[in-house]
Protein backbone atom coordinates (compact mmCIF):
# COMPACT_ATOMS: atom_id res chain seq x y z
CA UNK A 1 0.00 0.00 0.00
CA UNK A 2 1.92 3.34 -0.78
CA UNK A 3 1.29 5.75 1.48
CA UNK A 4 0.42 9.20 0.54
CA UNK A 5 2.74 12.54 1.59
CA UNK A 6 2.39 13.97 4.53
CA UNK A 7 -0.12 17.05 4.21
CA UNK A 8 -0.96 20.45 6.27
CA UNK A 9 -4.03 19.59 8.81
CA UNK A 10 -3.47 15.87 9.29
CA UNK A 11 -1.92 13.90 12.19
CA UNK A 12 1.47 12.09 11.92
CA UNK A 13 3.89 11.05 14.19
CA UNK A 14 7.02 12.80 14.59
CA UNK A 15 9.49 10.99 16.73
CA UNK A 16 6.61 8.96 19.01
CA UNK A 17 4.43 12.28 19.22
CA UNK A 18 1.25 12.60 17.66
CA UNK A 19 2.19 15.96 15.61
CA UNK A 20 -0.94 17.86 13.70
CA UNK A 21 1.46 18.95 10.17
CA UNK A 22 0.94 23.29 9.63
CA UNK A 23 2.86 24.81 6.92
CA UNK A 24 5.63 25.97 8.70
CA UNK A 25 5.78 22.40 10.58
CA UNK A 26 5.98 20.98 7.45
CA UNK A 27 8.50 22.87 5.80
CA UNK A 28 10.72 22.59 8.97
CA UNK A 29 10.49 18.68 9.60
CA UNK A 30 10.61 16.80 6.15
CA UNK A 31 14.36 17.56 5.46
CA UNK A 32 15.01 16.08 9.12
CA UNK A 33 12.52 13.92 9.68
CA UNK A 34 10.67 11.17 7.84
CA UNK A 35 6.62 11.58 9.85
CA UNK A 36 4.89 8.09 10.08
CA UNK A 37 1.09 7.27 10.14
CA UNK A 38 -0.40 6.57 12.91
CA UNK A 39 -2.57 3.54 12.88
CA UNK A 40 -6.33 4.54 12.92
CA UNK A 41 -7.80 2.61 16.40
CA UNK A 42 -10.72 2.83 18.54
CA UNK A 43 -9.09 5.62 20.75
CA UNK A 44 -8.38 8.08 17.70
CA UNK A 45 -12.08 7.86 16.95
CA UNK A 46 -13.49 8.77 20.04
CA UNK A 47 -10.99 11.97 19.95
CA UNK A 48 -12.21 12.64 16.80
CA UNK A 49 -16.00 12.34 18.19
CA UNK A 50 -16.97 8.77 17.10
CA UNK A 51 -19.24 6.60 19.09
CA UNK A 52 -19.89 3.38 18.98
CA UNK A 53 -23.78 1.85 17.66
CA UNK A 54 -25.17 -0.32 20.82
CA UNK A 55 -24.49 -3.45 18.95
CA UNK A 56 -20.95 -2.36 18.36
CA UNK A 57 -21.09 -3.28 14.55
CA UNK A 58 -20.05 0.19 13.31
CA UNK A 59 -18.89 3.43 15.00
CA UNK A 60 -20.08 6.81 13.92
CA UNK A 61 -19.90 10.83 13.51
CA UNK A 62 -22.36 13.28 12.01
CA UNK A 63 -24.18 10.68 9.42
CA UNK A 64 -20.78 8.66 8.77
CA UNK A 65 -20.28 5.18 9.38
CA UNK A 66 -17.19 3.17 9.97
CA UNK A 67 -17.18 -1.04 9.91
CA UNK A 68 -14.17 -2.49 11.67
CA UNK A 69 -11.99 -4.93 9.69
CA UNK A 70 -9.33 -6.72 10.35
CA UNK A 71 -6.73 -4.47 9.66
CA UNK A 72 -8.99 -1.30 8.89
CA UNK A 73 -11.92 0.72 8.87
CA UNK A 74 -14.60 0.94 5.85
CA UNK A 75 -15.97 3.97 5.47
CA UNK A 76 -19.74 3.01 4.36
CA UNK A 77 -20.31 6.64 2.19
CA UNK A 78 -17.03 6.40 0.01
CA UNK A 79 -15.80 2.66 0.48
CA UNK A 80 -12.55 3.30 1.51
CA UNK A 81 -10.73 0.94 3.10
CA UNK A 82 -8.84 3.59 6.19
CA UNK A 83 -5.69 2.27 8.10
CA UNK A 84 -4.16 5.79 9.08
CA UNK A 85 -5.79 8.84 11.34
CA UNK A 86 -5.00 11.21 8.07
CA UNK A 87 -6.33 8.53 5.55
CA UNK A 88 -9.74 9.43 8.16
CA UNK A 89 -9.26 13.20 8.05
CA UNK A 90 -8.72 13.03 4.09
CA UNK A 91 -12.02 10.80 3.82
CA UNK A 92 -14.13 13.00 6.16
CA UNK A 93 -12.72 16.38 4.10
CA UNK A 94 -13.51 15.03 0.91
CA UNK A 95 -17.28 13.96 1.68
CA UNK A 96 -17.88 17.13 4.00
CA UNK A 97 -15.58 19.83 2.58
CA UNK A 98 -14.41 20.76 6.33
CA UNK A 99 -11.67 19.00 8.18
CA UNK A 100 -12.89 16.46 10.92
CA UNK A 101 -11.27 18.18 14.70
CA UNK A 102 -10.46 16.83 17.48
CA UNK A 103 -12.80 16.94 20.20
CA UNK A 104 -11.40 19.00 23.11
CA UNK A 105 -10.86 17.79 26.51
CA UNK A 106 -13.39 19.73 29.53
Amino acid sequence: MKISPPQVGRYYYVGNEPTLFTEKLLQEILPHHRPQPIRLTKQWLTSFGFRPDAARHFWFFQDLKLVPGLNCWLCVSSRRYLHYVHELQECFADIYQTELPLETQS
